[in-house]
């Protein structure tokens, strides 16, 4: 009763080339996946990207300006051709003014005492921006800020104080 186990060699080439083709289908199918998530990847990123430069500057600025919310504290003034969004503090006899603007593609932050005199590129920049404007209409604010993909966004906040309001 000894048998013996032989492989038949009649199918060796059969075997081989399915291997192989299931093989191929395998790289094949990850192939196309990692095609496929790295360009979610890079939409994804695209979008956090704009999204980052959206909501960075709108928000810096927004916390500023609720910081700085007095009555008649917030105004737009023009320096240089270029609007800039001054904010008003007093302490001790003295009006301070924070400078935000944007110059030479960046967001720009300069305090000074009122009445001191400054150029655009003292101020201290603070991150790149891709378009940023200023607007106001009676209390209310207008901030808008682009992206690199030339995409802009708008916030407006109204300003309490300037309607009497508390401070």
């Amino acid at each position: 009763m000894d048998r013996k186990f032989r492989m038949s060699t009649s199918h060796a080439p059969f075997d081989f080339i399915f291997i192989l083709a299931l093989l191929c289908v395998f790289a094949f199918g990850t192939l196309i996946a990692v095609i496929l998530s790295s360009n979610t990847y890079k939409e994804i990123k695209l979008a956090t990207d704009s999204n980052f430069e959206f909501r960075t500057p709108l928000s810096y600025v927004s916390t500023k300006v609720r910081q700085n919310d007095e009555i008649n504290s917030v105004q737009i003034i023009q320096k240089d051709g270029i609007d800039a969004l001054v904010l008003e503090t007093h302490d001790n006899d003295h009006t301070y003014q924070t400078w935000i603007y944007e110059y030479q593609d960046f967001l720009y932050e300069v305090y000074i005492e009122k009445g001191t005199p400054f150029q655009l590129d003292d101020g201290l920049a603070l991150i790149p921006s891709y378009g940023l404007e200023f607007k106001m209409d009676d209390n209310v604010l207008h901030i808008t800020a682009g992206d690199h993909r030339g995409d802009a966004r708008m916030l407006s906040l109204d300003l309490r104080t300037n309607q009497g309001g508390d401070s």
